[in-house]
């Protein structure tokens, strides 16, 4: 099978983001699929716009459509690179994924992704294309990870490629596990956390939790969120059983994830600092401070464009990285490095009040790119691609031999 053409999500998202409207290429998309030209690879790109404009359900129904005549697909980039990057991936949303396409920036790889379910597997590794080196980005806390690297390894054995990120049985990086994955040790925390559903959540009586799935966060305030969503959609603070009762009242999922509140508030100013690190080959790299009045603070509603104040100071902090964040959580980022082993993936942390490095989540699809503007933000480019170059460093070392 032959990999299709598609423009792919690095740049579709670039002009959405750009406020380019992606109405009139949807149309030739659609134009595309009517014709059967790359109709794949059409419905794949359709999916991605779609998902884009918000549209989750829409946007995965072209890409099942497309899976039904093709699996393979190559990211256009205006250019073929002088080596193949094989690319695992599961048919799932366009953020859970590790985002491959932002990461590779360069003209010396050439992206083909293979999409694959353990339906369908065998047929679709029996004719993978040429290629140097491959790598597994299907999301780590899937519950399908172990199978899926099982099927990679049988699919490539006797092949000598060297393939990237394959998932380890033993490591388990999902919201619930993270806090028994990583070691306890000084200068690290990690907020407990634990699943419970509606029932139980109705019936607690008042406080002490002794005996309930809510033991291990001791007390209120704790933060919860439905099982499976994401994007924040569901997530509170609750401060009591009030704030409990009000909430199952607002939402009607049957389980939930609850988590340990920590107040990491600056006992400067009272804003939230929260960073992104990615490591890669053991080593971390940061990617973003997002500073913001609300503890629920991501990049995206931190609004950093904003403030210039917010921007130099994150801009300071980027500079500084190597000798003042990462000496000073040395022990802690290494202990997160080893404990997890995977060749990439990313966390989202804070300093508490006492100077610990908090850790909230650890993830191999958390989104790293460089697609703000430029002129507001001139001093990201610069360290973002340490982040791309030591990341295709990675993969050169990973190649095999001519």
């Amino acid at each position: 099978m032959e990999p299709q053409n598609r423009v792919g999500v690095a740049q579709l998202t670039n002009l959405a983001l750009q406020g380019v409207d992606l109405n009139p290429l949807r149309c030739q998309l659609l134009r595309k699929c009517i014709e059967g030209e790359d109709h794949a690879a059409a419905l794949m790109d359709l999916s991605v716009i779609d998902q884009l404009y918000g549209d989750l359900e829409r946007g995965l129904a072209w890409q099942a459509r497309a899976f039904e005549t093709c699996t393979l697909f190559r990211t256009d980039r205006g250019r073929t690179g002088v080596k193949t990057l094989l690319v695992f991936a599961l048919p799932v949303d366009i953020g859970s994924n590790t985002p491959i396409e932002f990461l590779v920036t360069s003209d010396e790889f050439e992206i083909v992704t293979c999409y694959l379910n353990h339906d369908s597997a065998g047929g679709a590794t029996a004719a993978l294309p040429d290629h140097d080196v491959a790598f597994c980005a299907a999301p780590a806390d899937a519950e399908d990870a172990p199978r899926f690297s099982q099927t990679i390894r049988r699919a490539l054995a006797g092949s000598g490629t060297k393939v990237l990120n394959l998932h380890d049985p033993s490591v388990d990086i999902s919201r619930l596990s993270l806090q028994h994955q990583l070691p306890r040790m000084d200068g690290l925390r990690l907020p407990a956390a634990v699943s419970c559903d509606r029932p139980t959540l109705t019936q607690l009586g008042p406080r002490p939790w002794h005996g309930t799935p809510l033991q291990p966060l001791g007390d209120y305030p704790v933060v919860i969120r439905p099982v499976g969503s994401h994007a924040g959609r569901g997530l509170e603070k609750l401060d009591n059983a009030d704030d409990m009762a009000s909430y199952l009242a607002r939402h009607d999922d049957a389980e939930f994830h609850l988590g340990q509140f920590i107040d990491y508030a600056s006992p400067h100013d009272g804003r939230f600092r929260k960073c992104r690190i990615a490591f890669i080959d053991g080593v971390p790299y940061p990617c973003h401070l997002a500073i913001a009045e609300r503890w629920d603070v991501w990049y995206t509603n931190a609004r950093m464009e904003e403030s210039a104040e917010k921007r130099a100071e994150e801009s300071a902090f980027l500079d500084a990285f190597d000798h003042d964040f990462a000496r000073r959580h040395a022990a802690g980022l290494d202990a997160i490095a080893d404990s997890i082993g995977m060749d990439y993936f990313g966390i989202d942390c804070a300093e508490d009040r006492h100077g610990n490095l908090v850790v909230f989540e650890a993830d191999n699809s958390l989104i790293v790119h460089d697609l703000e503007c430029k002129t507001t933000f001139p001093y990201k480019g610069k360290h973002m691609q340490r982040v791309f170059s030591a990341f295709e460093d990675m993969l050169r070392r990973a190649c095999k031999p001519s």
